[in-house]
C-alpha cells in the first residue's frame, strides 16, 4: 500500500509542507507526481520537492515548491497525486510570517465614539468581511450589514458614522472555509450577551461606578508581602448562611456587615476577608465562559473560556446590557476600598468550542499535531498558540485591557506552562509598565503532551519575577493531592522538602522568593480537611484540627508568596470530591457555619497572617537576605524541624531572632531553646501578633504541632 498524505500546509506563498503517514523513498517524491487543484478548476504545478530530515533515503516530511503563488483567499485547494491520493491544503507557516501578517499597534475590535464607531478584525484568509449592526442581540429587525475594507497585514476595517452605543454587532466572513450565513463574535468583544454571536457596543466610561477611575488601589512594597485568598464568585456567597443579599453575584462581594443569620458575631463575605487580614483575593475565572448565563445553568468553575475581554453574565444581576461590566467593577472597587487587591484567574491556554478564534482565522490560533488535529496539552480539547504573532498580540491586548479598564492588580495563569516563555516575559514587562508591582504567577505545568518546546516550567521562569505554584511545599505539608500518602503534618515525612519551602525554595527551583507561590490547598484536588479524613481516618477530630493549625504555621512562616484557598481557614470540605468543577452548590458553596464550628482553626489562620504581616523576617524580599537570615538547627527528633530567623537590623522588624519549631511526630517532643527569654507568638492551639506567653530553656510540643517564638 502506498503511503498516504495526511497533512498539507501552505507555509509560504510558493511553499507547501507535506506530511505522509509513514516514511517513503525520497526518489519517489518527484515534482511531476503532485499538483494543486482549486475548487474553481485552476491547477498549479509543483516546481521542486525536497525531503526534510531524510534517513536512509526515506522521509515522511517534504517541502513542495509551487510554480506560482497560491491564491488562498479566493479558492480552496487540494494537493493531488495519482500515486499518493489527495489531501486538502490548509494554512500553515505563511500566516506566521510577521512581515506579512503582524500589526503591533492598530486598534482591533469596536472602537466607539459618539460620532462614529470603527470596527477592525484580523481575518487574513477571508475573501470578504462585513460587520453586522443591529438593534437587538438576535433577529433581523434593523439588522444592517456594512462592507469592511482590507488593510495591511490581514486586517479589515470600516468606520460607521453616527452614535452606535447600545447597538449589537458581529462579523460575517466569506471565502474558502467560511459560512456567509453565520455571524461570528468579535474575539475583542468587551460585552458579550449570553450565547448570542452579537456583542454590545459600549461606552465604557458609562459603566464606571462613581470614583472608579480615580480610586486608590492597594500597593505592596514587595510581592513576598502578599497573602492571596483564592475564591469563586458564586461559592463565596451562595449559601443561605452567608447573610448576603446578592447571593452568588458580583454584587454579593461588595456587601458589608454580613454575618451568620443566627450569630451576628460571626462575620461573612467581605467583612470576613478584612477580619482575616489577606492582602489580595484571586477570583476564579470571571471572563465569559461556555454557559447560558441563566440561573438554570449547571454549576461551573468557568475554566472553559469563550470570550476573554467580557465578564461572564452568570454572576451579574442581568445577563443583558452592561450589568456584567458595572457590577464586576463595583466588586473590584469594593475590595480596593477595603485595602484588598484583586487578581484574576485567567485561562488563556485553551478555549471552549464556542470561541470565535478558529472561525475567524482557521488553523492559526491553536497549536496543531503533526496530523493536523488540535493538540491537547490543556486536557480540554485544544491549546492556544501563544507564539503566533497576532495570537500573542491578542493575549497582551487582553491583559492590558483588564489592567486599564478594570484596574486589576494581578493575574494567575491557568496551565501557564502552555504559554510560551517569550510571551510570558513580554506579559511581565508590558504589564509592569502600566501597573508597577503587578503580581504575575501561574501553574508551571501542562495537563498533557504538547508540541510547545520548551514547556514554560518553573526552571525556565527562574530569575524572571514571574511566580510559580510550588507543588513541592503542598505535597511536603499534606502528602499527595488525592490519595492516602501522608505528608509532614500527618507523619513527619518530607523533612528536606519542608526545609526547602521554609527558605523559599531558593536552593531547589527558584532564584528569588517572589517566584514561589506557597500553598497547601487550592480549588483543585481534595481540600486539606478531606485529605486528612482519607489519609488519617482513625485520628480524632481534635488531632486533625491540630494538623490544620500546623499546616497554617508552616505556610505563613515560609519565605515567598503565601496563597490559601477559600474556606481552608475553617476546614472546608467538599465531601470527598477531588474535582468539583461541575458539582452542585451543595458541594462547592462556602459553608459559613464552619467558621463557628472550627473557630480555633479560623482564629489560628487569622493570627498567623497577622504575625506574617507584622514581621518582615518571615517575608524576605531577596535570595541574598534569605541566605543571610534563614538557617536550620539540629532538631531533637528526625521528624522535627528547627528553623532560625535572624531579624537583627532588618528594617521594620521588631524581633532580633525568631524560632520556628515543627513537630511532625505522633508523640510529644521536647526542644532545647537557645538562651534568652523567648516570647510565644504561636503554639499548638493559638497564634497572634501579640505574645501570649514566654519560654525558657525548653519547650515541649504536642504531636503534629508547631511553635513560633521571638526574641
Amino acid at each position: 500500500m502506498c503511503p498516504e498524505m495526511v497533512l498539507a500546509t501552505l507555509d509560504a506563498e510558493c511553499l507547501i509542507g507535506l506530511r505522509f503517514r509513514r516514511r517513503m523513498r525520497v526518489a519517489e517524491c518527484r515534482p511531476e507526481r503532485f499538483r494543486l487543484i482549486g475548487d474553481d478548476g485552476r491547477v498549479i504545478g509543483i516546481r521542486s520537492t525536497q525531503a526534510r530530515r531524510p534517513l536512509r533515503g526515506r522521509s515522511s516530511r517534504y517541502l513542495l515548491e509551487t510554480e506560482r503563488p497560491v491564491d488562498f483567499r479566493g479558492c480552496s485547494w487540494v494537493i493531488h497525486s495519482e500515486v499518493f491520493g489527495r489531501t486538502p491544503l490548509r494554512m500553515g507557516g505563511l500566516l506566521q510570517d510577521p512581515a506579512l501578517f503582524y500589526d503591533p499597534s492598530t486598534v482591533l475590535g469596536a472602537s466607539w465614539m459618539p460620532e462614529a464607531t470603527t470596527f477592525r478584525v484580523f481575518a487574513p484568509t477571508a475573501a470578504a468581511v462585513r460587520v453586522v449592526v443591529a438593534d437587538s442581540p438576535s433577529g433581523d429587525h434593523n439588522r444592517r450589514l456594512h462592507d469592511m475594507q482590507p488593510c495591511s497585514y490581514g486586517i479589515w476595517e470600516v468606520t460607521i458614522p453616527g452614535n452606535l452605543r447600545n447597538k449589537y454587532y458581529a462579523y460575517v466572513l466569506e471565502g474558502p472555509g467560511f459560512d456567509p450565513a453565520r455571524e461570528i463574535t468579535d474575539i475583542y468583544a468587551t460585552c458579550t450577551q449570553g450565547r448570542s454571536p452579537r456583542s454590545l457596543i459600549v461606552d465604557l466610561l458609562e459603566t464606571d461606578p462613581p470614583g472608579f477611575r480615580n480610586h486608590e488601589s492597594p500597593e505592596l512594597a514587595h510581592p513576598a508581602d502578599a497573602v492571596i485568598y483564592e475564591m469563586h464568585v458564586r461559592d463565596f456567597t451562595i449559601a443561605a448562611g452567608s447573610g448576603v443579599r446578592y447571593k452568588g453575584k458580583y454584587l454579593g462581594l461588595t456587601e458589608c456587615g454580613t454575618h451568620l443569620p443566627d450569630d451576628p458575631t460571626v462575620c461573612t463575605g467581605l467583612d470576613h476577608l478584612c477580619e482575616l487580614g489577606v492582602t489580595h483575593v484571586q477570583l476564579m475565572p470571571v471572563a465569559d465562559f461556555d454557559n447560558d448565563e441563566t440561573d438554570a445553568d449547571p454549576y461551573d468553575w468557568g475554566y472553559m473560556p469563550s470570550y476573554f475581554n467580557s465578564p461572564d453574565g452568570w454572576y451579574a444581576t442581568s445577563r443583558q446590557g452592561t450589568a456584567r461590566i458595572i457590577e464586576l467593577k463595583r466588586a473590584i472597587q469594593a475590595f480596593h476600598e477595603r485595602g484588598i487587591g484583586v487578581i484574576l484567574d485567567v485561562v488563556y491556554n485553551h478555549t471552549s468550542p464556542c470561541a470565535s478564534f478558529e472561525r475567524l482565522v482557521p488553523d492559526y490560533y491553536y497549536r496543531m499535531t503533526c496530523h493536523g488535529r488540535f493538540s491537547n496539552g490543556s486536557g480540554c480539547g485544544n491549546e492556544f498558540r501563544s507564539e503566533s504573532p497576532m495570537a500573542r498580540r491578542f493575549l497582551l491586548d487582553s491583559l492590558k485591557y483588564w489592567v486599564r479598564e478594570y484596574r486589576v492588580d494581578g493575574f494567575r495563569f491557568d496551565l501557564m506552562g502552555l504559554i510560551d516563555r517569550k510571551t510570558m516575559l513580554r506579559i511581565k514587562t508590558e504589564l509592569e509598565a502600566i501597573r508597577p508591582g503587578i503580581l504575575i504567577y501561574g501553574e508551571p505545568w501542562a495537563a498533557g503532551p504538547t508540541p510547545l518546546r520548551p514547556l514554560t516550567d518553573r526552571w525556565r521562569l527562574q530569575n524572571t519575577g514571574i511566580g510559580a505554584f510550588n507543588d513541592g511545599i503542598r505535597n511536603a505539608i499534606k502528602g499527595d493531592v488525592n490519595g492516602t500518602e501522608p505528608g509532614f503534618i500527618q507523619t513527619g515525612e518530607h523533612i528536606e522538602d519542608l526545609r526547602h519551602a521554609l527558605e523559599g525554595s531558593i536552593h531547589l527551583n527558584t532564584v528569588n522568593p517572589s517566584e514561589t507561590i506557597n500553598y497547601f490547598e487550592c480549588h483543585d484536588n481534595l481540600t486539606t480537611w478531606d485529605k486528612l479524613a482519607l489519609s488519617v481516618p482513625h485520628e480524632t477530630d481534635e488531632t486533625r484540627r491540630r494538623m490544620m493549625r500546623l499546616a497554617a504555621l508552616i505556610l505563613f512562616c515560609s519565605q515567598g508568596i503565601a496563597f490559601m484557598h477559600s474556606g481552608q481557614e475553617f476546614c472546608r470540605t467538599k465531601r470527598g470530591s477531588h474535582n468539583s468543577y461541575n458539582l452542585p452548590d451543595e458541594i462547592n458553596r462556602t459553608d459559613w457555619s464552619l467558621k463557628k464550628t472550627y473557630a480555633d482553626v479560623w482564629a489560628y489562620h487569622r493570627g498567623m497572617i497577622a504575625i506574617r504581616r507584622r514581621h518582615p523576617v518571615l517575608r524576605l524580599p531577596t535570595r541574598q537576605a534569605i541566605e543571610q537570615r534563614v538557617s536550620f538547627n539540629e532538631p531533637p527528633h528526625p521528624k522535627c524541624v528547627v528553623c532560625h530567623l535572624d531579624g537583627s537590623g532588618l528594617k521594620g522588624e521588631s524581633a532580633e531572632e525568631m524560632l520556628i519549631l515543627l513537630n511532625g511526630h505522633h508523640e510529644p517532643v521536647e526542644f532545647r531553646l537557645p538562651s534568652g527569654k523567648w516570647s510565644v507568638l504561636a503554639d499548638a492551639a493559638r497564634a497572634g501578633a501579640e505574645p501570649f506567653g514566654t519560654a525558657g530553656e525548653r519547650a515541649t510540643l504536642p504531636p503534629h504541632s508547631g511553635m513560633l517564638l521571638s526574641l
